[in-house]
């Protein structure tokens, strides 16, 4: 029974929660603000629910019904916690077999998933104690105990297109020709050196397109900005980037709000591949995993300003594969010059 760094990292947080139902909400920054606000009582999965209670967990499926101790559990959770930590490669999976037994047991041998198809990892019944109330709720798992995880995937549907204007086929051939490690920094400046004008033209994704449009009117062309600036100024940065598109506070305060609206729906609810209703599927924030092993909860309910800022301060564009996206490949269509750009952001 194997699962990857990211898989090993979900199941130690559900089995983290279970120990540890009480919710430790924090800031921007990670250090924690309140500690009484939620409380998870169920966990949900695809096939069954586990009632947390101080001293054990009732598991419930569609054909039986049984009951684990919370301290062995949290033994588990230690010697889960120990080996993914231990595991120092971040791809491909490996086993730890002193948990077979008990993912047999509680899992039925599986990852553990949310009960409907959605972007949550987890989801659950809290107890809100500030208003006295129990509600359904879904998160997402982040966890830093292997690689940075990515936020928006590259696909043909993250793929821009910019028109190039001033250029003939000596200077596209040119371009085309510029190889190695640094290519697409180079084929960058050097359109800009031959005076080459780059205009954005579209999203090749209606869908995605249509996905950006519905966050803001012209948020395809401050992505697409940013996107050609990322290269021409070899800085991957959100943040960084945002302060080198804008001229002015209030145009610095609006890429940032803009965004930080877009990375927010990139992590709760839009997917590229697919056209977007404008409403998230998480509505409970993000359960993030240190390095030391603790969880801690960004809260979308109360304190969204601060995941969105959270979620800003802390990711970056990737450069995926440019030969498969054919980045900076400049080609002729009509009689007109094109190339793309793919969008790819990572958490740092």
């Amino acid at each position: 029974m194997g699962f990857n760094k990211g898989e090993w990292s979900e199941l130690y947080a559900f089995l983290y929660l279970m120990d540890n139902p009480k919710l430790v909400i924090v800031d921007e920054n990670l250090e924690p603000m309140k500690e009484e606000v939620f409380k998870i009582l169920e966990i949900i999965t695809k096939n069954s629910l586990y009632k947390i209670g101080d001293n054990s967990i009732v598991k419930i499926s569609q054909t039986k019904e049984s009951t684990h101790k919370v301290n062995c559990i949290a033994q588990n959770t230690q010697l889960l916690l120990q080996k993914i930590l231990a595991h120092k490669k971040s791809k491909g999976s490996f086993k730890i077999e002193e948990l077979d037994a008990m993912i047999d047991t509680l899992f039925e041998g599986k990852k553990p998933k949310g009960a409907s198809k959605v972007k949550g990892d987890l989801e659950a019944k809290v107890l809100d104690n500030s208003q006295k109330r129990v509600i359904h709720l879904s998160y997402n798992i982040k966890s830093n105990l292997g690689s940075s995880a990515t936020l928006l995937n590259a696909s043909r549907h993250t793929n821009f297109i910019y028109e190039l204007s001033n250029i003939n086929d000596r200077i596209m051939n040119e371009t085309n020709g510029i190889d190695g490690r640094k290519k697409l920094l180079q084929r960058c400046h050097f359109l800009e050196d031959k005076k080459v004008k780059i205009k954005f033209i579209k999203v090749e994704s209606d869908a995605f397109e249509y996905n950006l449009k519905m966050v803001d009117s012209k948020l395809n062309e401050i992505l697409a900005n940013m996107l050609y600036l990322s290269y021409y100024q070899n800085e991957k940065d959100i943040k960084r980037l945002i302060e080198l598109s804008v001229e002015s506070q209030d145009e610095y305060n609006f890429y940032k709000k803009k965004i930080g609206d877009f990375t927010n729906a990139v992590t709760f609810g839009m997917r590229a591949s697919e056209k977007w209703n404008g409403k998230n599927e998480v509505n409970g924030g993000i359960l993030l995993v240190n390095k030391e092993g603790e969880v801690y909860l960004l809260d979308l309910i109360y304190f969204k300003d601060i995941v969105d800022k959270y979620l800003i301060d802390n990711i970056k564009l990737e450069s995926p594969s440019s030969s498969r996206y054919k980045m900076f490949e400049i080609y002729k269509e009509n009689g007109k010059y094109y190339f793309k750009l793919n969008l790819q952001i990572r958490f740092k």
